[in-house]
């Protein structure tokens, strides 16, 4: 039987995937979401989207809780294939409450270029901590993604994921989604600027400034 708790956050990851299908950001059933959910005793808990059903089909009880082995709790459908990616920046990175993965178009042409985007508008450094780079390839669903990903994430809150997407990953679902948005906004300015010439990255002193501002308001001034 599915397991139907956790309603409200069930409610908010439909709202979000259906708010990426709309926008283009992801198709079909692919991308993921994930909410990092409170512990129970001593376990982690995760509430993920599940593998191979279409956003446009998507219920709140088709979302999948998982346990820190990534094994379901009280389901019947199978999370994501990209929840070891999903996990492994928990893992890391204490602070993730929400990771969101787009296939979002000009995010995607940046990736199979295996170039990162550079810092070439004041939003992403105060909003993303700097500029988006790309993880070395993996196969998708690996152990190996998960890893890549995590190195290139850093303290950052987006990475590109070589040949394959975006990875978005904030405290709230809210602000993940606002860091996947932007961030496609962002890889399609840039992938402009380049054909008109070469994009322009922001000088050093404003990139340092700004990321000082991302850290305070992250938590993580003393992480440097």
């Amino acid at each position: 039987m599915t397991d139907i708790s956790y309603q409200s956050q069930r409610d908010s990851i439909v709202a979000a995937v259906r708010e990426l299908d709309a926008r283009g950001l992801v198709s079909g059933s692919s991308g993921n979401v994930s909410l990092r959910l409170e512990n129970e005793g001593n376990h982690e808990r995760y509430l993920v989207t599940p593998a191979g059903i279409s956003y446009d089909e998507l219920t709140a009880d088709d979302l999948v809780v998982v346990d820190e082995q990534l094994e379901p709790v009280g389901a019947e459908l199978v999370p994501s294939t990209e929840s070891l990616l999903h996990h492994g920046i928990y893992q890391a990175r204490p602070d993730v409450g929400a990771v969101v993965h787009t296939h979002s178009l000009y995010a995607s042409i940046v990736a199979v270029t295996s170039k990162r985007i550079p810092p070439v508008v004041d939003e992403m450094i105060v909003y993303v901590g700097g500029p988006v780079e790309v993880a070395d390839y993996e196969f998708p669903g690996t152990s190996e993604l998960a890893e890549a990903g995590v190195r290139a994430l850093g303290d950052r809150r987006a990475v590109l994921l070589r040949n394959h997407g975006l990875c978005a990953a904030a405290p709230s679902l809210k602000e993940a989604m606002h860091v996947a948005i932007l961030v496609e906004r962002v890889a399609q300015i840039y992938v402009h600027a380049e054909m008109m010439g070469g994009a322009v990255a922001l000088p050093d002193y404003a990139v340092e400034a700004e990321r000082q501002v991302y850290l305070m308001r992250s938590g993580l001034a003393d992480s440097e």
